[in-house]
C-alpha cells in the first residue's frame, strides 16, 4: 500500500477508533458496553481477540465498575477458546487512546497498524499479530439499537496481518493474510429487547480487492428490522452502501449442529441448549439504481459466547459467533463483483 493512503487511513483511525470508555466513571449511566474486536482468517485457522468494557450493574462503586474480559476464539477442526476476567488492578485502558493491556495481553495501534499479543489463561491459544488496515474506516454514531438504546460503531472491512498463532502444541505462522476489525460502544443491557446479525467476509486471494460487511439490527423476536445495510468495499475505499430497502434479507434452512463449544465455560449450565436457532444459509440481494448485488453466506459452524440477562433474572443473551464460506456475484458502478471466501457472522439469539 503507498505510503500515502497508509498515512491517511492510520490519521482516520487514530480521530476516530479511541477507546470512549463508561460514564460511570464520572457519576453517569453504569450501562456502557465497549469492545475492540478482530478477525484473522488463515487456510488453518479462523482466530477472534475481543478486548471488552462492560460496566458492573451492580458493583459497590459503580465509578469503577467496569469489568475487561478478553474473549479469544479459534476455530481449526473445531471451535476452542475461552473468556478471560480480569480485577481492575489488572486493566489499564485510557480515554482517547487506542491502547488496552488486560493482564499480560495487550493491544495497540501504532505506526498505522493494530498490535495484538495475546494469550488465554486456561486454554492453549495465543497470537502475536501485526494487523495493517488497507481500507478506509467507516463510522456510525447513535445507531437505534431499542426503542430507547442506542450503539456506535466503526470498523474496517480488511486488514493485512502478520505474525504468529499458537492452538494447542501447534504454532502457525501469518504473512499476508487477511483480517477485520469492528470497534462498538453503547449504552445498553444484555437481553434487552433488540438482536443484530453482522457479519465480514474477505477473499483469501490478496490480489481480490472486494470486501464486504453486513449488519441488521431487529427487535429481540426479530419480527421488527430498524436497519440493515451492506458495506461493499473495492481496494482503499468503500465504494458502495446498501441500506434498509434496498436490501432483502433471507434466512433458509437450519444449521445441524448438535453441540457447540459455549464460552465462559461455566454459562454452560445455564445454557443446555444448541445452536438450532441458526439458519443454514443467510441470503442477501442488494439492489439500487443499476448496481446489485447477491450474497451467501453458507453456515458451518457455531461457537456461542452466553451472557447473563441484564433484565431478568432468569435469562440469557447468547451471540453466536459462525464461521462459514461467503460467495458474491454483482455489478457496482459498472465493475463486476466476484468474491469467494471466508466469513465470521455474528447472531444475537435468547
Amino acid at each position: 500500500m503507498a505510503n500515502g493512503v497508509h498515512q491517511r487511513i492510520g490519521g482516520m483511525l487514530t480521530r476516530s477508533d479511541y477507546f470512549r470508555r463508561s460514564p460511570s466513571r464520572l457519576g453517569g449511566s453504569a450501562e456502557h458496553k465497549e469492545w475492540q474486536h478482530f478477525i484473522l482468517h488463515i487456510e488453518e485457522v479462523h482466530l477472534l481477540v475481543n478486548f471488552s468494557l462492560v460496566d458492573d450493574r451492580h458493583a459497590r462503586d459503580r465509578r469503577r465498575g467496569e469489568v475487561g474480559r478478553l474473549i479469544v476464539l479459534a476455530r481449526g477442526m473445531e471451535w476452542d477458546g475461552d473468556v478471560d476476567t480480569f480485577q481492575a488492578s489488572e486493566v489499564d485502558v485510557l480515554a482517547g487512546r487506542i491502547e488496552a493491556r488486560f493482564g499480560e495481553s495487550w493491544m495497540r495501534f501504532e505506526g498505522g497498524r493494530y498490535r495484538l499479543n495475546v494469550a488465554l489463561r486456561d486454554r492453549p491459544i495465543a497470537a502475536d499479530l501485526e494487523m495493517e488496515p488497507t481500507i478506509v474506516p467507516t463510522m456510525s454514531s447513535n445507531q437505534p439499537l431499542s426503542r430507547v438504546r442506542n450503539i456506535s460503531w466503526l470498523f474496517v472491512p480488511r486488514l493485512v496481518c502478520r505474525g504468529q498463532v499458537t492452538v494447542g502444541d501447534r504454532t502457525i505462522a501469518v504473512d499476508n493474510a487477511p483480517g477485520y476489525h469492528d470497534h462498538n460502544w453503547g449504552q445498553f443491557r444484555w437481553d434487552d429487547d433488540f438482536s443484530w446479525e453482522w457479519g465480514s467476509a474477505l477473499p483469501l486471494d490478496p490480489a481480490n480487492p472486494w470486501s464486504v460487511v453486513y449488519m441488521r439490527m431487529c427487535d429481540r423476536g426479530r419480527t421488527l428490522c430498524h436497519s440493515q445495510a451492506l458495506y461493499i468495499g473495492y481496494g482503499e475505499e468503500q465504494l458502495r452502501f446498501f441500506r434498509d430497502q434496498d436490501l432483502r434479507v433471507t434466512l433458509s434452512g437450519r444449521l445441524d449442529q448438535e453441540q457447540c463449544l459455549k464460552v465462559p465455560r461455566v454459562m454452560a449450565m445455564l445454557s443446555a441448549g444448541t445452536a438450532k436457532d441458526l439458519p443454514g444459509e443467510l441470503t442477501v440481494e442488494a439492489r439500487a439504481g443499476a448496481d446489485r448485488v447477491e450474497m451467501r453466506f453458507r453456515l458451518q459452524d457455531a461457537a456461542q459466547l452466553v451472557m447473563p440477562s441484564e433484565t431478568r433474572l432468569d435469562g440469557v443473551t447468547t451471540i453466536n459467533e459462525v464461521s462459514g464460506g461467503v460467495t458474491m456475484r454483482g455489478t457496482i458502478k459498472g465493475r463486476e463483483l466476484v468474491m469467494d471466501g471466508p466469513g465470521v457472522f455474528e447472531f444475537i439469539r435468547d
